[in-house]
């Protein structure tokens, strides 16, 4: 198939299903690290993706370069997946009033939205202040 020349070459395992209907599908699955990259190869770059999708992505492994050199990735504090902003502290305050928390972890303070059903909204606040 013409797309499959798009996709990442590794884990190029091919998934053929048939549905409890009878369809029939062919496919491939698309690590999430590799979407962004996938989505730019289809012309596909220039679309901006909600608050919530960007949350889901995030919670899958996807990692996002936000305005002003900060990160937005998933991280595993405790065998808990969190959403994290790295290199926010220096807006630590004015992301803390729109809903994100701290943490020292190893002494160091990190930033991270709370990973509920708030995310979307507040991730949304997020980029409003970093412009």
């Amino acid at each position: 198939m013409p797309i499959w020349k798009i996709l990442p070459q590794h884990s190029s395992r091919v998934f053929r299903l048939q549905t409890s209907d009878g369809q029939k599908i062919l496919g491939r699955v698309v690590n999430a690290h590799d979407i962004q990259t996938v989505r730019e190869q289809l012309g596909l770059k220039n679309k901006l993706l909600s608050p919530q999708e960007l949350v889901s992505l995030v919670l899958e492994g996807y990692s996002q370069q936000l305005p002003g050199g900060v990160t937005l990735r998933r991280s595993y504090i405790a065998t808990e997946p969190r959403i994290e902003l790295v290199n926010a502290i220096s807006l630590a305050e004015r992301l803390l009033a729109v809903g994100c928390f701290t943490e020292i972890i190893k002494w160091k303070k990190r930033v991270f939205i709370p990973v509920s059903d708030k995310a979307p909204a507040i991730l949304a606040a997020v980029i409003g202040i970093l412009g």
